[in-house]
């Protein structure tokens, strides 16, 4: 599981990058009144984009799921995982993988309780069973 922690770090960014384009659309979408045409392209590509989404956000939940304390102490040595990525992560898993992030953070806690509390505090919703 340790040589999927770049990939790891990909997904997040994807979904950075996809979180960055929809706050974007909807900056734009705001601003100027678009023709109907237009706005059947983006109902289109905002469909797509949710597949993407929806996809990364399985793979990455299974991913979390698996790693274990020595994996998440070489990912955070490694700079594939701190706190901004770990907070995106969870910002798009949850509500629907509470269950894997809950994983995640507890084996998290025993790599690095530190971040495992700042991101306790973040999402009260999670239930860190140390």
């Amino acid at each position: 599981m340790g040589r999927n922690l770049a990939l790891i770090d990909s997904v997040i960014r994807v979904l950075q990058n996809m979180d960055e384009c929809e706050k974007r659309s909807v900056d734009s979408s705001k601003k100027s009144q678009t023709e109907e045409c237009e706005k059947l392209e983006i109902v289109d590509e905002d469909f797509h984009l949710k597949i993407l989404k929806d996809i990364c956000c399985e793979l990455l939940s299974n991913m979390l799921q698996e790693l274990s304390e020595e994996n998440i102490l070489e990912g955070l040595k490694q700079g594939h995982i701190n706190e901004q990525k770990c907070s995106c992560a969870f910002q798009n898993l949850l509500p629907f993988y509470s269950s894997s992030v809950e994983c995640f953070l507890e084996v998290l806690h025993g790599a690095d309780q530190t971040l495992a509390d700042n991101l306790s505090k973040s999402f009260p919703s999670l239930k860190l069973q140390a």
